[in-house]
């Protein structure tokens, strides 16, 4: 979750501010169009992959952040061995490329963002974990995704040039939460050609891809790939968003009451801040969260189970393995709080053999302790506990 976000995409995430669902919308049916045919083998190079994709971490707020910005983390060589002691087997790196792209027509990519990956490209592998590198925040093939492709698939061809010789254990990430233009219909052809293009200089490449709308599992439905049977879906959940981003900044006023817990109810009810004149839906979400028992609660559980047996249900029809890549809390959560959140959604994704990723490793949303060296309170048992 990055600092670009607006209240439009809380209210994708959460659905808070969209009509109530169907109590069946999460109840997987096959309805993507004709053109995504089933892979029937589960024994494929991306089941294979997959495994090495299990327990992870983004490195969020670094290599994303475009030069002279001020909000990005640093990340020393050591904190790579630490993420391996944590118990992380990969690890996933946000890559703002298209800051340092050159003009049209090449795009020639700056060596800088090649050195900086690369230090962290070879630290991951070193210590024995697998990595994803993705474009992050392409705002420019959001907003005309027409306009945008060629350069798309210019940065992709000399990243891919660029890795050819790594091992497999590095993978691509073809794009980050597509949005806006950048819909699930309008990214697929674009995906396959990034797809066919990069299959010319690895040809064994674990390929990442996400559907439209943020990465929404929703959109699974709407996404057809190429029959490349080395391709993994990845897709985003925040839910519940007024827990998980209360208190942010860059998420609009629905979003900054905090003092929520996870999982509701509260010993206490709580209030809401009216000086954040909250919409009638927010007060409503306050209301079931205050009164409802935690099996029904909107901080709960219920949030993003069956979200997440949807995802389980779908790769087991087409054939494609999917992975959690992003999931998180932001630090406005307290402790205990922001621990019971991280294990219930690690061991509902478990239970329906999905990998996940948290966001993030030391920003925002942080797992390491970068001051006193260890994992904040509660979070290594929450996410590597039985």
């Amino acid at each position: 979750m990055k600092k670009v976000f607006f209240i439009f995409l809380a209210a994708i995430f959460s659905g808070l501010a969209l009509p109530a669902r169907a109590a069946n919308e999460f109840v997987f049916t096959p309805a993507n169009p004709p053109e995504m045919t089933p892979l029937k083998n589960h024994d494929t190079p991306a089941y294979r992959a997959a495994k090495l994709f299990l327990h992870g971490v983004n490195l969020g707020n670094y290599l994303e952040v475009p030069p002279g910005q001020n909000w990005g983390v640093t990340v020393l060589a050591d904190e790579f061995a630490a993420m391996k002691r944590e118990g992380f087997d990969h690890v996933r790196v946000p890559v703002g490329w298209q800051h340092y792209a050159g003009a049209a027509p090449d795009y020639t990519l700056a060596p800088e963002i090649f050195a900086r990956l690369d230090f962290v490209v070879t630290n991951v592998i070193a210590n024995k974990m697998a990595v994803i590198i993705n474009i992050h925040q392409f705002d420019a093939l959001d907003k005309n995704p027409a306009a945008a492709t060629d350069e798309f698939l210019k940065i992709w061809q000399q990243v891919a040039a660029h890795y050819k010789k790594f091992p497999n254990t590095l993978a691509f990430e073809l794009d980050n939460e597509p949005h806006d233009h950048a819909t699930t219909a309008a990214m697929n052809p674009i995906y396959a050609r990034a797809i066919a293009n990069i299959r010319a200089t690895n040809p064994q490449r674990t390929i990442f891809v996400e559907p439209g709308n943020w990465g929404n599992i929703d959109e699974l439905k709407n996404l057809v790939l190429p029959p490349d049977d080395n391709v993994i879906v990845s897709v985003h959940c925040y839910d519940p968003f007024h827990f998980t981003h209360q208190g942010a900044s860059w998420t609009g006023e629905d979003f900054k009451q905090s003092g929520v817990v996870f999982p509701g109810p509260p010993t206490q009810p709580l209030v809401p801040d009216m000086n954040l004149k909250p919409k009638p839906w927010v007060l409503d979400w306050f209301k079931k969260y205050n009164t409802l028992p935690t099996e029904k609660n909107p901080s709960g559980p219920i949030a993003f189970t069956d979200k997440l047996k949807y995802v389980h249900d779908w790769s087991d029809f087409y054939g494609r393995p999917v992975h959690l890549g992003e999931f998180g809390a932001y630090t406005k959560a307290d402790a205990q709080s922001r621990a019971n959140f991280y294990s219930a959604v690690r061991h509902e994704a478990e239970k329906f053999q999905i990998g996940w990723c948290i966001w993030d490793w030391s920003a925002g949303f942080r797992y390491w302790d970068k001051k006193n060296h260890r994992a904040l309170p509660g979070m290594h048992a929450a996410l590597f506990s039985q």
